[in-house]
């Protein structure tokens, strides 16, 4: 093999691959030319990225290097045409404007190219690139990576109607879920799918590129999904986690509702929780056009701020809840003010960005704690 490509080209693509080397040090990138294209790839047990790139083939042929060493030297050549060349045992890379750069690279033995899968499906829609990365914005936040209910870990993505799709994660003490409405096609996700918190990375990852749409193709089977784009695809296995009917955890009827600035509520909330200890227990107090947030530790630390709310005249209201949840809702949303909906110190409270992106709407709900938790 030896091929001719672009710095800026090889670093897009070796980018694109870091989410499926969960272990740099163990997997190996694998090279190869065809159709007048170099193709990049790299793959664990749920996770494949294949990338091509414009380049000049002198021979044909594919390679495979170690993961972490070749992104390294990647990042590090000089401006110009990079030269990949496989000689031996080796893997010649050489750059720079007259190939002044030269670095040879062991090439791992007893692999073999695994060709890119086929998805027989009829389960296929472009979604709007920055309605998905909204969408993967409002719920990543509060699935985990590991989590005592199984769950808890994945997020579920289904329609809606004929038009809106839905994201939904939750853990059992908060939930989140955005909808997007675009042209969706009868025949896609006919059911819910579970996608874990690095497959929702993987898709922000591609999302954020600058595309325009995103392609997803679901399996007939529904056991694996492929985003793809001009280019690049991923390619990830589902989850077979069986999602709680979550709609009963929506509360039905908040009769009290508020509007406030989310930068004054994301400032008060982390001055006072400096007090919180631990548990991350914050009071709030609606009362007399005031929002009044507390919180106190097992020492003497005790805090207190005061927000005016012109217009809040309702009955007062207080209860507990976790400050970091309520942080991570202010850290999510770019609405300048959002809506506090709320009932009574036992009912779920419920807050909702005032100004989306167009055709976007999202929703964030906190379950009360009692104080001792």
């Amino acid at each position: 093999m030896h091929v001719l490509a672009s710095k800026a080209d090889l670093t897009t693509a070796t980018n694109r691959l870091q989410g499926a080397l969960a272990e740099k040090n163990l997997a190996h990138i694998g090279l190869r030319t065809k159709g007048g294209e170099l193709h990049i790839a790299a793959a664990d047990r749920s996770l494949a990225v294949y990338c091509s790139l414009p380049s000049q083939i002198h021979e044909e042929g594919s390679a495979f290097v170690p993961a972490k060493l070749f992104s390294d030297v990647v990042k590090e050549l000089p401006v110009g045409p990079v030269s990949l060349q496989v000689s031996e045992n080796w893997l010649v890379i050489s750059a720079g404007d007259k190939q002044q750069f030269v670095m040879k690279l062991p090439l791992t033995k007893d692999a073999q190219w695994e060709e890119q899968p086929e998805l027989t499906t009829t389960s296929i829609a472009a979604i709007p690139a920055l309605q998905l990365a909204y969408m993967i914005s409002q719920v990543q936040f509060c699935i985990a990576s590991e989590s005592s209910r199984n769950y808890g870990s994945v997020c579920l993505l289904h329609r809606v109607d004929n038009k809106t799709l839905r994201l939904v994660g939750t853990d059992g003490f908060r939930l989140s879920y955005c909808d997007i409405s675009f042209s969706m096609p009868e025949n896609f996700l006919a059911s819910g799918i579970c996608l874990t918190k690095r497959a929702l990375g993987e898709l922000a990852r591609m999302c954020h590129e600058g595309f325009e749409q995103i392609e997803l193709r679901i399996s007939e089977d529904e056991t694996n999904l492929c985003a793809c784009v001009d280019g690049y695809r991923i390619y990830l296995l589902l989850s077979a986690v069986k999602y709680p009917k979550y709609q009963g955890v929506l509360p039905n009827k908040l009769p009290a509702q508020v509007s406030a600035p989310r930068q004054v509520l994301q400032n008060v909330a982390r001055r006072v929780l400096l007090a919180a200890g631990k548990t991350k227990a914050l009071q709030l107090r609606f009362a007399e056009s005031a929002l009044t947030m507390s919180s106190k530790s097992m020492g003497n630390a005790e805090g207190r701020e005061r927000i005016p709310l012109a217009d809040y005249a309702g009955a007062a209201c207080g209860m507990a809840i976790n400050g970091k949840y309520l942080s991570d809702i202010f850290s999510a949303t770019t609405s300048e003010n959002l809506l506090i909906q709320f009932a009574n110190e036992e009912k779920p409270i419920m807050l909702v960005p005032l100004v989306e992106p167009s055709n976007c709407c999202s929703k964030h709900v906190l379950v009360p704690i009692r104080e001792s938790e």
